[in-house]
């Protein structure tokens, strides 16, 4: 029934077009008054390391560290300045949630809801050849809690009037693992000579492979509240502030895996989130929604406008010092990998920021018993515009400036909270 159902809807004119947003509203979620899927703390947008799946293309400039060749000791490592190019970031990621509850342990807590979750996550950095460089991989437990405010067990948090606060406490493993063709592909004396990649990536050697690998503790506090003058209370503006804590705090001791072994400075970080009608269950329909729900011939999305934009301080490790007993020079070693014996932090904090504007795209479904049609936080796909600025927070690459922005700066990445 629905195959033949699929083959008639082929044949018949812009079906394609009208197939296409009806697999996209799936995706998003499929009816507002559905009970799966509440959830109590809204993804924070942007930050590079959030548990959601996302797509981006982006040029980029860095201060590209390198290695020393293993197959000359006489060579030395460094930093290719200024280094520009095209990048690919891919991550998919996602919170797996139970329903949110009332009492713990037959009692009442002090916040109105909580809820458990099971997050795990991938980010993939690629270059423009296609080269994998870096791949870090995290997963961990949550406890979401909503403090104050209406919630709905259905809907979830019903109104920001006023403001809503909500903490999230996240344990977590991270490790990273640098790509092969990144490693294979380096340049090692003259066996490379000749590789028609050299040019773009790979007219270096690789950083020695660490196997970086630690558990962490993050707290994140957040509110939200829809001021008057952003659109008459339509909108809403959301504040929050938080930092990870690595579990290893007094010297020789430490939770798992610990690679470096003195990886354990304690990061920060703070940011705002403003959405056009991030308080309104039946949001107003801009061009965006009648332009997609013109070609689908059906009301099937909400839209709005956001922007984000999240800062981190930390301390830079200096990975390039992981062999050298007296100083931050790399030294050279005859293999590609290191336990990082002697390698060191930064003298000092560095901040990076990662900015996004864009669209959010909701499902739009029949109204259930209250009248809404949307839920305030609920899955939603992101089209957006980014920049950042700071140090990478890819990996072993985090001793590397990095700053990109989107392709010719309009081609849109594509992030998805389901």
């Amino acid at each position: 029934m629905a195959s033949s159902s699929i083959a008639a809807l082929s044949n018949r004119p812009g079906a394609r077009s009208r197939a296409l947003l009806a697999v996209l509203t799936l995706v998003l979620g499929g009816r507002a008054g559905s009970a799966a899927g509440v959830s109590l703390f809204r993804p924070i947008t942007a930050d590079p390391r959030e548990y959601q799946t996302s797509w981006r293309v982006a040029s980029f400039t860095e201060d590209w560290r390198y290695g020393t060749d293993i197959t000359d000791s006489t060579t030395h490592g460094g930093f290719e300045r200024g280094r520009t190019g095209i990048a690919w970031e891919v991550s998919g990621g996602e919170v797996f949630r139970w329903r949110p509850l009332r009492r713990l342990l037959g009692m009442s807590p002090p916040w109105r809801r909580y809820q458990l979750g099971a997050p795990a996550a991938f980010y993939a950095d690629f270059d423009n050849t296609g080269s994998l460089l870096v791949t870090d991989y995290q997963f961990g437990a949550t406890l979401d809690a909503q403090w104050n405010g209406p919630f709905d067990d259905t809907l979830g948090v019903t109104s920001f009037d006023r403001p809503v606060w909500t903490l999230r406490l996240n344990l977590y493993h991270r490790s990273s693992h640098l790509g092969d063709e990144y490693i294979t592909l380096s340049r090692f004396g003259r066996n490379q000579d000749g590789n028609p990649a050299a040019s773009v990536l790979f007219d270096h050697p690789p950083v020695k492979r660490v196997d970086l690998s630690y558990e962490a503790a993050r707290g994140e506090l957040a509110t939200e509240w829809a001021p008057g003058w952003l659109g008459g209370r339509r909108g809403t503006l959301r504040a929050y502030l938080g930092g990870d804590a690595i579990l290893a705090f007094p010297p020789g001791w430490h939770v798992g895996t610990l690679v470096p072994h003195n990886f354990r400075a304690p990061s920060a970080r703070a940011g705002l989130e403003l959405r056009s009608s991030g308080n309104e269950a039946d949001p107003h329909d801009g061009w965006v929604t009648r332009a997609i729900n013109h070609a689908a011939r059906d009301a099937i999305v909400e839209s709005y406008w956001f922007a984000a934009f999240d800062v981190r301080l930390a301390k830079p490790y200096d990975f390039a010092s992981a062999d050298n007993p007296n100083g931050r020079e790399e030294v050279w070693t005859p293999h590609l990998w290191t336990d990082v014996p002697y390698g060191r932090y930064f003298d000092h904090y560095a901040g990076s920021w990662h900015a996004m504007i864009g669209a959010a795209l909701l499902p739009h479904g029949a109204p259930d018993a209250a009248g809404r049609t949307v839920r305030l936080i609920g899955p939603e796909w992101l089209v957006t515009l980014a920049w950042y600025h700071g140090y990478s927070p890819n990996g072993q690459f985090l001793d590397q400036r990095l700053r990109y922005h989107p392709r010719w700066y309009v081609v849109p990445g594509i992030t998805a909270h389901f």
